[in-house]
């Protein structure tokens, strides 16, 4: 069946392309799971009808998409490793960059979105979303008077997004929330205030206390708050500019 369809569809589309775009549709609709690997090329060949050359240009380009890992030798093959938040945030981070989006307009868009967020953590707040964030919160204490503060910081931001519950508004804060991670970086390197990590805490605190009471209204002018006086800190420079080629931390894992 695949072949036919192939086969009637060659003149106007090249066949590695729609053999990409059968597979990528496999991949994204969890046909084929994640850590899965692919049927070897000789198999594939005979399913899809296609040259050895043309099912190599294929996974080249979902290789491309980073949704495979492919091995090359005799004992190769490919694996399916994507989507992932990481390729998005990259692509869209290369986007900016090329319009020279300053890091004060993404971190606008951040202070405009991540309150309500951490209104719907309040509101659906379960026991296991509360003892996340105290652990993350443990974290960030440990943290507090070293350079590894800002990632604790952010790691927590990370997380009240991802305990959101809307797959939608997580998926775009993280990946303006791994955009805007190379502030913590310059946070990191240049010079830290205890003053300033021990408000960061303390705000911090007082979100977890709102989400534990189930307090989202309360939660999300909280974080309207904090997000106003965190500006100056986070970011410093106004002329800096998205940095999308800048080696940075996954937030993947």
């Amino acid at each position: 069946m695949v072949r036919t369809e192939l086969q009637s569809r060659v003149k106007p589309r090249r066949a590695a392309e729609l053999v990409a775009q059968h597979l990528r549709l496999e991949i994204v609709s969890g046909s084929i799971a994640r850590g899965a690997s692919l049927p070897v090329e000789r198999q594939l060949v005979d399913t899809y009808g296609v040259s050895r050359p043309t099912l190599r240009e294929a996974l080249r380009i979902l290789e491309t998409e980073g949704l495979l890992e492919v091995t090359r030798g005799v004992k190769g093959g490919a694996r399916v490793v994507g989507p992932s938040l990481t390729l998005a945030s990259h692509a869209i981070g290369m986007l900016l960059q090329a319009q020279q989006t300053s890091l004060a307009d993404v971190q606008v868009a951040r202070q405009i979105i991540e309150p309500p967020a951490a209104r719907m953590v309040a509101e659906h707040a379960t026991p296991e979303k509360i003892a996340a964030l105290r652990e993350a919160l443990a974290q960030e204490r440990v943290a507090a008077n070293s350079a590894e503060f800002p990632f604790a910081a952010m790691r927590f931001h990370e997380l009240l997004l991802q305990l959101s519950g809307n797959n939608t508004l997580s998926a775009f804060l993280m990946v303006l929330h791994d955009i805007h991670e190379g502030v913590a970086v310059l946070i990191s390197t240049g010079t830290r205030s205890l003053a300033v990590s021990a408000r960061v805490l303390e705000y911090h605190e007082q979100l977890l206390g709102h989400i534990e009471t189930g307090d989202g209204s309360a939660a999300e002018q909280l974080w309207r708050d904090y997000w106003t006086w965190i500006l100056p800190y986070t970011n410093p420079d106004s002329t800096a500019v998205v940095d999308a080629l800048h080696t940075r931390r996954s937030f993947d894992g």
